[in-house]
């Protein structure tokens, strides 16, 4: 008890006058915050109580048992909901597929060219005219002019 009197500078007397002061600018400044919710969300709703929920399965059921929305604004729903992840998905299987089909051609290039090395290595060795050159074998080529 006599810390108490300590603190507050004697029995009762000589409280502090601007702890009294900051508490009631405190509670008028609430009191002016609960005015104005009260005037933005009309007086009942700050005055009543909120209304009582039930468990989850009456909420679950009266949800589900709401009106029913016409088919095509549900359809349209599920589509502008639905469209970008969609298309976002569409778009990046299409750059795959893109890069997929380019490294697949090149593949493939390098591949004919690979043949076409090998053909031309083999017909070298075994003394047979390239195709296309159109001359003996003996290396004496003779070019065909469109009079012959």
């Amino acid at each position: 008890m006599t810390e108490n009197t300590d603190r507050n500078g004697g029995a009762g007397e000589g409280r502090n006058p601007d702890l009294v002061d900051d508490a009631l600018k405190l509670v008028d400044s609430l009191q002016r915050k609960l005015l104005a919710a009260g005037v933005r969300r009309g007086v009942s709703a700050v005055t009543s109580p909120p209304p009582s929920k039930g468990d989850v399965w009456e909420e679950a059921i009266r949800m589900e048992s709401d009106q029913r929305r016409p088919a095509l604004d549900e359809v349209l729903d599920i589509v502008r909901t639905s469209a970008p992840e969609v298309a976002g998905h569409l778009g990046r299987a299409g750059v795959a597929l893109a890069g997929a089909l380019g490294r697949t051609w090149d593949v493939v290039e390098r591949s004919l060219e690979q043949t076409r090395a090998d053909a031309a290595a083999q017909r070298g060795s075994a003394g047979e005219p390239e195709p296309g050159r159109g001359g003996a074998a003996d290396g004496t080529d003779r070019q065909v002019t469109a009079g012959e």
